[in-house]
């Protein structure tokens, strides 16, 4: 009963935008001592606003009835598939900091846009302003500390 609650809601989309972050949380690290480009008030900001749109989906279900729901479902499989072809080439690629933010597929800094276009169209399914609200604010916030690291 309660893997059914679990996927009438839509728990199953931070659940399965976090899976490869966790395993990278416990098989790989950073250099300690790296400084961040990112302002820290902007890096604050990002982080709440992320917080909040993987909270979100717990409160909402995913509405498959709704119409356009199975071409939106069919964008968020895409969204997330390139999310995960994203992380494999990292893991497969030993670990490379490079390959964070390598283009794949035609698609700029992939772990970056896949997860914002997941939470995106998940807003529609989850039938919740507040929460297409949080993914767009998460967006510009996490594009934006991605481009002040470019420069």
């Amino acid at each position: 009963m309660k893997l059914k609650l679990a996927v009438r809601s839509g728990a199953i989309v931070p659940v399965l935008l976090m899976l490869p972050n966790v395993v990278w949380m416990l098989f790989y690290s950073l250099d300690a001592g790296a400084k961040s480009a990112v302002p820290p008030a902007l890096s604050i900001a990002e982080n709440v606003v992320r917080s909040v749109a993987l909270a979100l989906p717990f409160f909402y279900p995913l509405n498959l009835k709704r119409a356009w729901s199975l071409a939106v479902l069919g964008a968020m499989a895409s969204a997330l598939a390139i999310y995960y072809l994203a992380w494999g080439r990292f893991f497969l690629g030993g670990g490379s900091v490079a390959l964070l933010s390598a283009p794949l597929l035609a698609i700029p800094s992939p772990l970056a846009l896949a997860p914002v276009a997941l939470l995106l169209l998940s807003s529609y399914l989850m039938n919740s302003w507040l929460m297409f609200g949080a993914a767009l604010c998460f967006g510009v916030l996490h594009l934006w500390g991605l481009s002040l690291i470019a420069l």
